[in-house]
């Protein structure tokens, strides 16, 4: 299996949109390409709040993602149509990490979150299946380091999560959730709306509309290489 890539330097997070409401006590982070951010995404981010309690939702976009190449939109154009979507959302945060993976979007983000609140990451079920079955150097210490910093909320997209049978997973049960997501969040997918960009079809109905506006205006995801790509609300 291909290594975790190795991004280096220390990480850091840096917010464009603080929420309006107060320091979190439990703090959802959901890591993406946001290539662009779709309703899915905010779809993600209601659910866990309204089951988990989560008080805030810091959208966090990789300035590397891991695994990926992306085409069709800039970071910069990425980061702001993440802030259009989430404008009018008072729980939500916008912010840009130097780092791609878990561990090290949680160092960063100690500095932006000083109160030191509980953090969930928010995930898709396939990414999170990729995450815990990984082959790491060093399984059990890997997987230690993740669980003894955060909790996962896995959402449940293109099909319901299970548990890897894996006995080093058996000290983390606790701290690995399962989220049902509307029906309709299924099929809605930044990969949808890439892919009727490119043939010149409304997506209105794929994200919220300053980002369609924004899309339109900007006449992102037109070339055929924009279709590339995966995040976990693709």
């Amino acid at each position: 299996m291909t290594p975790h890539p190795q991004t280096p330097g220390q990480p850091r997070v840096t917010l464009s949109k603080k929420a309006a409401a107060p320091a979190p006590a439990r703090l959802g982070v959901l890591g993406g390409a946001y290539n662009p951010i779709t309703l899915a995404h905010l779809a993600v981010a209601e659910a866990a709040m309204a089951r988990f309690g989560i008080d805030e939702v810091l959208f966090l976009l990789p300035q590397v993602p891991p695994h990926k190449t992306i085409f069709g939109a800039s970071l910069e154009q990425r980061l702001e149509m993440m802030r259009l979507a989430l404008e009018d959302a008072p729980y939500a945060a916008v912010g840009l990490s130097s780092h791609g993976l878990f561990v090290d979007m949680y160092e960063g983000l100690l500095a932006v979150y000083p109160q030191r609140p509980q953090v969930y990451f928010l995930t898709g079920r396939d990414a999170a299946e990729r995450i815990l079955a990984w082959h790491y150097d060093d399984a059990e210490e890997a997987l230690k380091r993740m669980f003894e910093s955060f909790q996962f909320i896995v959402c449940s997209r293109q099909g319901a999560f299970s548990l890897p049978d894996d006995p080093l997973l058996t000290p983390y049960r606790d701290r690995i959730h399962s989220c049902p997501l509307p029906p309709q969040a299924d099929a809605i997918s930044a990969t949808e709306v890439r892919e009727r960009c490119e043939r010149g079809l409304p997506i209105d109905d794929l994200v919220a509309a300053p980002v369609a506006d924004y899309i339109a205006a900007h006449k992102l995801y037109a070339a055929s290489s924009s279709m590339q790509g995966i995040d976990p609300c693709t």
